[in-house]
């Protein structure tokens, strides 16, 4: 099912966030690449995090020539703690100081729970929920030393089950209510706040999930895949002073799809025992 792309691809004023520095965690490519974009077209400088390091560097290169901002990039795996503080330290040497994070770097497999490997599982909560645990206190923390900033962790659907990927949904969730405590402990210094992307046209989309899942789709108020683009415009606007009255909320860019329709990643007969 093709995604349309109803809004504009430039939407922000080009000085919305100037003299801010951004980090976006799975910087070079799909959603995280737009999510990176979409920033630097609004006025930030960025820092493109991921374990690729040749994706990053060809991101940065056409960021660059496409926006005019400073765009560094550096390697990491966002699972390593070590990794994680080093990347800290980097960045405080790059720029006075990560004035906005977005915590993008996650991923997972479709599977029946029953069939969930220990390995399988704790890949994926270590990524999703333990991973982003690491950057946002690392930089959560400095910013709490310094001048303030703002969060977005990139989670997901979640509040109905998600089918096929129960690991996931539990490290999602988790990061949910993580953010809503930390917007507690945080606050006012540091906003943190959650964007929920439902199906989304991406490669990862497509190369993770059969093709015929995506059907299921047409029954959420706005049946199509969403675009990278769209879910790029709300980490901007939550990153933005648009939102500096929003912390501890979940903005989902969805279709509707956290209230209606089917949200699973397998088919029903999949699931039978």
């Amino acid at each position: 099912m093709p995604a349309d792309e109803p809004t504009p691809k430039r939407i922000f004023a080009p000085d919305l966030l100037a003299g801010q520095a951004a980090l976006v965690t799975g910087g070079g490519t799909g959603v995280g690449r737009a999510i990176a974009q979409a920033l630097a077209e609004a006025g930030a400088d960025l820092l493109l995090a991921a374990r690729r390091l040749d994706r990053l560097e060809k991101a940065a290169e056409e960021l660059r020539a496409e926006t005019g901002r400073r765009v560094e990039v550096a390697e990491v795996n966002i699972r390593d703690r070590a990794a994680v503080e080093s990347l800290g330290e980097s960045a405080a040497q790059l720029y006075d100081q990560i004035d906005i994070l977005v915590n993008n770097a996650g991923g997972q497999f479709p599977q029946r729970a029953r069939d969930f490997r220990p390995k399988g599982w704790n890949a994926v909560i270590d990524t999703n929920l333990t991973g982003t645990w690491h950057m946002t206190q690392v930089f959560g923390n400095q910013m709490l030393d310094g001048k303030g900033g703002s969060i977005t962790q990139i989670i997901a659907v979640v509040g109905r089950g998600f089918p096929g990927i129960a690991h996931s949904a539990a490290a999602r969730a988790g990061v949910l209510e993580l953010s809503r405590t930390l917007a507690y402990e945080w606050g006012p210094k540091v906003r943190i706040n959650c964007v929920a992307p439902g199906p989304i046209a991406t490669e990862g989309l497509q190369t993770t999930y059969d093709p015929q899942i995506m059907r299921l789709i047409e029954g959420i108020p706005i049946p199509r895949l969403g675009t990278a683009r769209e879910v790029a415009h709300a980490v901007v606007f939550m990153a933005s002073p648009a939102a500096s009255y929003i912390t501890g909320e979940v903005l989902y860019v969805a279709g509707g799809q956290q209230n209606y329709g089917r949200n699973q990643t397998l088919f029903d007969d999949q699931f039978e025992n």
